[in-house]
């Protein structure tokens, strides 16, 4: 998989133009709210499919329109789809390139944050179903990702902080250095998101997602770790219908892992408050009483969940994680307090 980026959007459309002479046809899956916001899309010489917006453009009907649209404008073997989105969106073109015909070429341009250090990367895709997040997926790595550093620029302060948890989330499992950035810094990062060091950021969170998967392609492993404040987190957006995002929801759930484990004595108590103090810089509010039962529920549909005995990812300290086998579930379940 190739990486590249670009800062010009004149060289951006130039780029994406070249592929008319590689591929038969070019199919673009994007949303509404992105062609608004950047208008130079409509420029493009693509055939376009508009999604749905947020999370509702991950599901089984929305895939069949997908699919119908393509079969009627001849997308074939030959042909490339771009998806230019967030998480969802890459998600979603991902599993439509790898079904199509037993797979097509595609590539991503992600207009977020999160999707610029973690969604684009690493060949996870995803269908929503039954209210369960990426209940449905498969494997398939895009030809490459391209990435459009202005797209920073129209994003809101939520989707900033959206990014941020993953790249916090990079920080505490592999990454010591950045978090000590992280922490003297997240206050002016999240603030002017378009910086000077945002280049370094994305570029070293790509890194350490790429060594990972390039060891654990399927997620049998160690790519495990790379799902830290998942379990929690994916629950609670299930829970929240969604209208939580993914982002807060990590965050939500790394506070808790982190809690979890230094009352398990596997962090010490200057770790655990150095995260703390990190995390009450995102200034996420505190969550109302959650129903336990319901969310044990949809905790038992994470992936790391096997035979009702569930994987769970906790630090041994910052910048270094592992998995912790058959964890007891009641140790979350009581910690949600926290949150």
């Amino acid at each position: 998989m190739k990486i590249n980026e670009f800062n010009n959007q004149l060289s951006l459309i130039k780029y994406i133009d070249s592929f008319k002479k590689k591929c038969d046809k070019i199919f673009l899956l994007t949303q509404k709210s992105i062609v608004d916001y950047h208008k130079f899309i409509k420029k493009l010489n693509v055939c376009i499919f508009i999604c749905e917006e947020g999370e509702k453009c991950k599901s089984i009907e929305q895939y069949k329109t997908i699919i119908n649209f393509l079969s009627i404008e001849e997308c074939n073997k030959n042909s490339i789809i771009i998806g230019i989105g967030g998480g969802t969106v890459t998600d979603l073109c991902g599993f439509v390139a790898d079904s199509y015909m037993r797979g097509i070429k595609h590539i991503f341009i992600p207009s977020t944050l999160l999707c610029m250090v973690d969604a684009s990367v690493g060949g996870k895709t995803a269908l929503n179903f039954n209210k369960v997040r990426n209940l449905i997926g498969s494997f398939k790595e895009p030809k490459e990702v391209i990435i459009y550093l202005p797209f920073l620029k129209t994003l809101n302060q939520d989707e900033i902080i959206n990014g941020y948890a993953e790249i916090i989330k990079y920080s505490l499992i592999l990454d010591y250095q950045l978090f000590q950035y992280l922490e003297k810094n997240i206050s002016k990062l999240i603030n002017k998101p378009f910086n000077d060091d945002i280049h370094n950021i994305i570029q070293k969170c790509i890194k350490h997602k790429l060594r990972i998967v390039k060891k654990d392609k399927f997620d049998n492993n160690i790519r495990m770790i790379l799902n830290f404040g998942h379990t929690v987190g994916h629950a609670l957006e299930s829970y929240y219908d969604f209208n939580l995002s993914h982002g807060k929801a990590v965050i939500y759930g790394m506070k808790i892992s982190s809690y979890l484990s230094y009352k398990n004595n596997q962090i010490d108590e200057n770790d655990y408050i150095r995260i703390s103090k990190l995390i009450e810089q995102l200034n996420l509010p505190k969550l109302k009483d959650i129903n336990s039962k319901k969310f044990n529920n949809l905790m038992n549909n994470d992936k790391k969940n096997i035979d009702n005995k569930l994987n769970y990812i906790m630090l041994n300290k910052i910048g270094e994680a592992s998995i912790v086998e058959n964890f007891d579930k009641k140790e979350i379940l009581n910690a949600l307090e926290i949150i």
